[in-house]
């Protein structure tokens, strides 16, 4: 008998969060974004009008994406401490639209960013509404085409 009162008393509050979650009274939150959450290594950028392409594997510049932040980060910058860029971004289907980027600096108000070519070592060519096409997006690749070049991913 007390087994059973044992086990009743550790369920009891499962089937509370699940009650709350199934009436609303709790909402728990998802992302939308499927396989493109998650931290991105930029491997390869083509450029569209020459054919050229840069090989960045041995780089360490980074996108980091989950549900509805955006961030751009290299790991390795100054003095241990990386730099960091983040924004918000609307994606849906085969589009993926980077929206107005600022610079990560809680003591300085996250200042936005004006000079796009802090950016460009990411493969962003604008401070605000890079659109993107997503050639590819596996569970380990991304390939994002943009009006000036394609971007190839490996997951982290």
């Amino acid at each position: 008998m007390m087994n059973i009162y044992n086990n009743v008393k550790r369920m009891l509050p499962l089937c509370a969060l699940t009650l709350l979650v199934s009436c609303g009274l709790v909402e728990i939150e998802h992302s939308e974004n499927g396989k493109l959450d998650g931290s991105w290594h930029l491997v390869q950028v083509d450029t569209l009008s020459t054919g050229g392409t840069l090989d960045l594997r041995q780089e360490q510049f980074y996108w980091l994406v989950q549900g509805t932040v955006f961030e751009l980060f290299t790991p390795w910058e100054g003095a241990g401490q990386g730099l960091r860029y983040v924004s918000h971004f609307q994606y849906e289907g085969n589009s993926l639209t980077i929206e107005k980027l600022y610079t990560f600096d809680r003591a300085a108000g996250d200042p936005e960013v004006e000079n796009v070519d802090e950016l460009r070592p990411y493969g962003i060519n604008k401070v605000e509404g890079e659109a993107f096409t997503v050639e590819e997006l596996s569970g380990g690749n991304m390939t994002l085409r943009g009006d000036q070049l394609r971007l190839q991913f490996k997951k982290h």
